[in-house]
């Protein structure tokens, strides 16, 4: 790319718009090394609505000599067994909204509908590790929309920490997704610094020991469950106080962003799980929590933590000559020279609350033809950190992400946060020469 074109680009998007079942016959919760079981929810299951299709269906025929299919997004794999159907069947895969509680990202719609397989078909998701902020991969469990509309965490599911993967065996079909079965609100925080922010502990049942023996309808979802809390084990790492108060906790900000900013608050649950055939204690959640004001904050190699605020374009969704483009504009003062900050994405993600998702990740772009897009701009200096490097004459997108926590409608607040592992330093005049590591989070009203 030309050098003067590409120094154009970056400033026009800165100002251009603005296992196996163990058989137990006594259960004694003071034994070592018994998983007790959970015991039957007398509450009536919470009936959701049916999810809305998605993105493209996946279609396969596969007969009494079995076969694979997965999903478009090749989160979901669906693997049926020889003998599973007695003739040639139609199994199809569409990803559709997300109707239960405390889900992970998508449910998806599987068929055939109406038949009970002969053998157990298994049902195995991947999850992304960066989707596991509030949550653990411990408490992660697959759930089907049952008849009566309401979800239902399936027995005996098995989560593998090495695979990134959550699975289960099941005879029959019908809309399933994989549940947060506990996690602390808010998953991902936000919090002026010397401020307070209120956190949570939400399950979906009276108990978390894991796997599950049966079947188990899900009730409207228990908060603070004060019994299952670890109360001494509540700490903020890296900064701040937590002030715990049953299954509740107050978390104080420091006076200024600490060094490590995300602060991790965590908090220990009492239970059991057996996770990669070992027996595990306690489970433990994380929520991390962000210090800073509304705007964009950053830091380059490390150094100090630079805040930036919302320029008149703000946080917008913009039409341009190219199509919609999603837009997050800032400036501010970087040791005493201006500087400007453009976040910009041409597809824009569909409108909602990605929090409840644990998240969208989206790569940085090499052509800007898709992917994220980042230009830091320090005119005085005469350059400009963009999410591309070059090596030669060959251009790369830089390691790392741009998540979205949430991406709201107009009047709700954009989250996310960002990480460029070598973002290119283009100088004005003498163009690429070199690499940094910026690293940073936003918060800010969507005005449009």
């Amino acid at each position: 790319m030309n050098k003067l074109c590409t120094w154009l680009l970056g400033l026009a998007l800165l100002t251009a718009t603005g296992a196996c079942k163990k058989e137990i016959d006594i259960v004694d919760p003071n034994q070592p090394d018994v998983v007790i079981p959970d015991q039957p929810i007398m509450r009536p299951g919470k009936v959701c609505p049916v999810g809305t299709s998605l993105d493209q269906t996946i279609t396969s025929t596969i007969g009494p000599a079995g076969g694979q299919l997965t999903s478009a997004d090749e989160r979901l794999t669906i693997t049926v067994p020889a003998g599973a159907v007695e003739t040639t069947q139609t199994f199809s895969i569409q990803p559709i909204t997300s109707t239960g509680p405390q889900p992970l990202g998508n449910s998806f719609r599987l068929s055939p509908h109406g038949i009970t397989f002969k053998k157990p078909v298994t049902l195995t998701v991947r999850y992304e590790p960066e989707q596991l902020s509030g949550t653990a991969a411990e408490v992660l469990a697959l759930a089907y929309q049952n008849d009566k509309g309401v979800w239902t965490l399936a027995a005996n599911g098995n989560v593998n920490t090495n695979t990134h993967t959550v699975s289960v065996t099941t005879t029959h079909f019908s809309d399933w997704a994989v549940l947060e079965r506990a996690f602390l609100a808010p998953q991902t925080g936000f919090v002026k610094p010397g401020r307070s922010l209120d956190l949570e502990v939400r399950l979906l049942t009276e108990t978390i020991n894991i796997p599950l023996i049966n079947d188990l309808e899900i009730p409207e979802p228990y908060e603070s469950p004060a019994n299952l809390i670890i109360l001494s084990s509540w700490k903020a790492n890296g900064g701040g106080s937590v002030v715990p108060a049953g299954g509740n906790a107050t978390y104080k900000a420091p006076a200024a962003p600490p060094t490590r900013n995300p602060v991790a608050v965590t908090v220990q649950l009492k239970g059991s799980a057996v996770i990669d055939d070992e027996l595990r204690r306690e489970i433990q959640l994380v929520s991390n929590i962000y210090i800073g004001d509304v705007g964009i904050t950053y830091r380059i190699n490390g150094g100090p933590w630079v805040h930036t605020i919302a320029t008149s374009q703000g946080t917008r969704v913009a039409n341009t000559a190219e199509g919609p483009m999603f837009w997050i504009n800032s400036g501010g003062l970087d040791s005493g020279r201006p500087v400007g900050i453009t976040i910009a994405l041409k597809k824009i993600p569909d409108v909602g609350n990605y929090s409840s998702m644990g998240g969208l990740k989206i790569s940085w772009s090499a052509d800007a033809s898709g992917g994220g897009m980042f230009t830091l701009s320090d005119v005085q200096s005469q350059i400009m950190y963009v999410q591309y490097y070059q090596v030669g004459k060959n251009v790369y997108p830089s390691p790392g992400n741009l998540i979205f926590e949430q991406f709201g409608r107009a009047e709700d607040y954009v989250t996310g946060h960002f990480d460029l592992v070598k973002a290119g330093i283009l100088h004005q005049t003498k163009g690429f020469t070199g690499t940094a590591h910026i690293e940073g989070f936003f918060r800010d009203l969507r005005i449009q």
